[in-house]
């Protein structure tokens, strides 16, 4: 009796166990046969890495997970021509998803799997119905960062090689310039020749400290300079003698302006200058007169010295014989 009882007991236990085992299986490969559950259906552009069975969250809580995924979907279907990927997710019905609402495929950790997670829903748009369509998006990962952060960097890269390049262009251009035989060596040189000739010239003994000593001279107190402009002082002073010539110059000035009789002298001298000038151009012919006989006469006797002691026939251009005056008689 005893032992049918301990079979019973254990016929019970095994069933019970077998039981709870199917009901736990149930529960995790099919969620809706102990929980209402909705559908939605998401498209990707690309889900790379997501499986079915992966979680869905709701703001980083679980509420459901992938059931199936088709890739690529025939492209009458898509919503627009880069969605390829379909994938239908299963959810707990009293999970408050939106009908505007954020869904993205995340990865919780750097080496964990792909998840889809609902986040930013509104709530004025009011809950989501079973079966609606949502447009998802793809959280950049490391794949799509290092792509991302290489375009980015390209640009740098090229503007640092072209830096490179004119660095290298400068280099060269500054061994060229500081080999032997080259334009700067001979500069410096004559640079270094300069600074030895202007040390020789600012130097103690040198012709610029000289000239400066010697100017200093002239300058200073007592100098040439000094004493030229102690004289110039000296003559423009109040009452120097160029002070008084040009008061006696100022009223003697004066004078003039004031005299009346100045016109009428320089009337008078202004006379006295054309009888003079007629004068002058009189006594200019006599004197051409006078020359031209002298010429004459030093010819004659040069040509002809008889002729000062017998009369003289010559006869020269300007005589005219006068006729003989006629004297007539009065008497009748």
């Amino acid at each position: 009796m005893n032992i049918l009882r301990n079979e019973i007991r254990t016929g019970i236990l095994v069933v019970l166990s077998l039981s709870g085992l199917v009901a736990l299986l149930l529960y995790l490969g099919s969620p809706g046969v102990f929980v209402a559950q909705k559908s939605f259906r998401i498209y990707f552009d690309n889900a790379a890495g997501l499986e079915p069975g992966a979680p869905v969250l709701l703001a980083g809580r679980k509420i459901g997970q992938v059931r199936k995924l088709y890739s690529p979907v025939p492209l009458k279907e898509r919503p627009t021509p880069k969605m390829e990927t379909l994938v239908e997710v299963q959810v707990s019905k009293a999970a408050q998803i939106f009908v505007r609402v954020k869904a993205q495929i995340t990865q919780p950790s750097l080496l964990g799997k792909p998840v889809i997670d609902f986040t930013s829903g509104e709530e004025d748009s009011g809950l989501a119905p079973d079966g609606t369509h949502f447009i998802g998006e793809r959280q950049p990962g490391l794949a799509d960062a290092v792509p991302a952060v290489l375009e980015k960097i390209d640009p740098a890269l090229i503007k640092a090689g072209a830096t490179l390049d004119s660095l290298q262009r400068t280099a060269d251009n500054l061994t060229k310039l500081t080999s032997e035989g080259s334009a700067l060596p001979a500069m410096m040189e004559e640079f270094k020749q300069f600074g030895v000739h202007l040390n020789q010239l600012s130097g103690p003994d040198g012709s610029l400290r000289r000239s400066l000593q010697n100017i200093e001279k002239m300058t200073g107190e007592n100098g040439k300079f000094d004493i030229a402009l102690g004289h110039i002082a000296d003559i423009t002073a109040p009452g120097s003698d160029l002070t008084k010539a040009m008061s006696h110059a100022e009223q003697f000035t004066g004078n003039l302006s004031a005299n009346k009789d100045i016109e009428l002298a320089l009337r008078n001298i202004r006379r006295v200058s054309e009888n003079m000038d007629r004068e002058i151009k009189r006594l200019g012919d006599q004197f051409s007169t006078v020359g031209k006989n002298l010429g004459d006469a030093s010819d004659t006797v040069k040509r002809q010295p008889w002729r000062l002691i017998w009369p003289s026939t010559k006869k020269y251009e300007d005589e005219r014989v006068s006729p003989r005056p006629v004297f007539k008689s009065t008497k009748k």
